[in-house]
C-alpha cells in the first residue's frame, strides 16, 4: 500500500485543517496515511481522525502570536521581547523540521497544506516520487502568483479549490512542469431531504468581521423591515457590537436573532428553520457554507464576487447572484422568493441535488485520479 505524508501546521480549529482531516480519513481506505504536524496543542483535537491515520507531532510548541500581542498591549515589553525571541526560534524550527521530514523521503506521496511547506517540498523533495500542495486561501495578487510559480516549480501538482484559481494559476504555471488541478472541498454532512415547509426567514453565518460584511446584511434587513421576515445571524467576532448597534439603530430587534457562536449541529438546526441563505461577503474562495445550506435545502442569494459564489450558485436554479452589491436588489429577491412558495420549493430541491456533487465519495475519486 502506497504511503501519503501530509505536512500540516496544526490540528486545531480551521477550515483547511478540517478539510485535510476529512480527506485523510477517506484516503485511509486506499493508502497508508500519516499526518506530520508541527504544532502540538495540548487540548483535544476538534475533528475526528480515523484510527488508521497516523499522527506524528514534530514539536511540543504552540503558537505565540496571540500572547505576544497581549503582552505588547499590556506594555509588558520585556516579556514581549522574550516571546518575540521564542517566536523567531519557532520560525527556525518550523523550516528545519519540515525540511527534515521531507528529506526522510519515507513516503511515496508528499502533500503540503501550506504555501511555505509547498516551497520547502519543491526545494528539498527532489527524490520524492509525487509532490503536491493545496492552496486554500483566496489571494488576488499578481506578485504572489509570480512568486509561487517560482517557489513551486519542482512540484508535480498544485491543487486549487475554485474555478477562478484554476484558470489564474494555469496562466502563471503554463511554462512549468507543474499541473494545476481543481478539486473542491468535501461536504461532510448531507442529511436526508425532509423539508416540508418554507418559513419567512433567512439565515447567515460566519465570523463577524469586515470581509463577511454583515453590516450590508443589516441594510438589506432595513429594506425588509415592513415585511414579516426574520434573520438568524449566527457567529461572533470583532464586529459583534457594531452589528448589534446597527440592529438597534434600525429598530430590527424583533427581526434579527443573534444567538452567537453555535456548533455545526446547531447551524444545521437554524438552517432548517429558514428558507433562504444570504451571503454578503466581500470576497470568498470556496464558501463551504453554501454547500451546507444546499444540503439543508436552502437556495442561496449572494452578492456576486470574484470567486466562490459565482462558481457554486446556479442563477435562477439554486439561488441568485446580486451584481454590484445592490442592497435593494438583494432585498427584492428575498421578498419575491419567499412569496413564491412553488418556486422556493423547486429551488430548494435543486439546491439539495446540487450538494450531492460534493460528497466524500465524489471528491475522493478526484483525488485518487492524481494520486495513482
Amino acid at each position: 500500500m502506497a504511503k501519503i505524508k501530509i505536512l500540516m501546521l496544526h490540528l486545531n480549529y480551521g477550515g483547511a485543517e478540517k478539510q485535510t482531516i476529512l480527506m485523510a480519513n477517506a484516503l485511509a481506505n486506499f493508502y497508508d496515511v500519516e499526518l506530520a504536524v508541527f504544532y502540538h496543542y495540548p487540548e483535544v483535537i476538534p475533528y475526528q481522525i480515523d484510527p488508521r491515520v497516523k499522527v506524528k507531532y514534530l514539536t511540543k510548541e504552540v503558537p505565540t502570536r496571540n500572547i505576544f500581542w497581549q503582552k505588547y498591549r499590556e506594555h509588558k515589553f520585556w516579556q514581549t521581547f522574550l516571546i518575540g525571541l521564542k517566536s523567531l526560534k519557532i520560525l527556525y524550527l518550523k523550516k528545519k523540521l519540515i525540511k527534515k521530514e521531507i528529506l526522510l523521503n519515507d513516503a511515496d506521496i508528499y502533500f503540503s497544506t501550506r504555501t511555505e511547506y509547498g516551497k520547502l517540498l519543491s526545494k528539498y523533495g527532489q527524490n520524492v516520487k509525487l509532490k503536491l500542495t493545496q492552496e486554500h486561501n483566496f489571494i488576488d495578487n499578481e506578485e504572489y502568483f509570480h512568486k509561487i510559480s517560482c517557489d513551486f516549480r519542482n512540484l508535480d501538482y498544485v491543487v486549487v479549490i475554485s474555478k477562478w484559481h484554476e484558470e489564474t494559476y494555469q496562466k502563471y504555471f503554463q511554462n512549468t512542469k507543474v499541473k494545476i488541478v481543481r478539486i473542491p472541498n468535501i461536504l461532510e454532512n448531507r442529511p436526508k431531504y425532509t423539508r416540508k415547509s418554507f418559513p419567512k426567514s433567512i439565515v447567515a453565518a460566519g465570523r463577524f468581521d469586515k470581509v463577511k460584511d454583515f453590516l450590508s446584511l443589516m441594510e438589506v434587513m432595513k429594506e425588509l423591515k415592513t415585511d414579516n421576515i426574520k434573520l438568524y445571524l449566527l457567529g461572533d467576532g470583532i464586529q459583534k457590537e457594531v452589528i448589534k448597534a446597527k440592529v438597534k439603530e434600525y429598530g430590527l430587534e424583533k427581526k434579527v436573532a443573534m444567538p452567537g457562536f453555535v456548533s455545526p449541529r446547531e447551524v444545521e438546526e437554524y438552517m432548517q428553520k429558514a428558507s433562504i441563505y444570504c451571503l454578503t461577503s466581500q470576497k470568498e474562495c470556496f464558501p463551504m457554507v453554501i454547500l451546507e445550506a444546499y444540503a439543508c435545502g436552502l437556495p442561496v442569494i449572494s452578492f456576486d464576487v470574484l470567486s466562490g459564489p459565482r462558481e457554486l450558485v446556479k442563477e435562477g436554479k439554486t439561488g441568485y447572484l446580486i451584481k454590484d452589491r445592490d442592497i435593494k436588489e438583494m432585498a427584492n429577491k428575498i421578498k419575491a422568493l419567499l412569496k413564491d412558495q412553488k418556486l422556493l420549493e423547486d429551488m430548494s430541491k435543486k439546491a439539495y441535488t446540487e450538494s450531492s456533487k460534493y460528497t466524500t465519495e465524489n471528491i475522493i475519486n478526484k483525488w485518487k485520479e492524481i494520486l495513482k
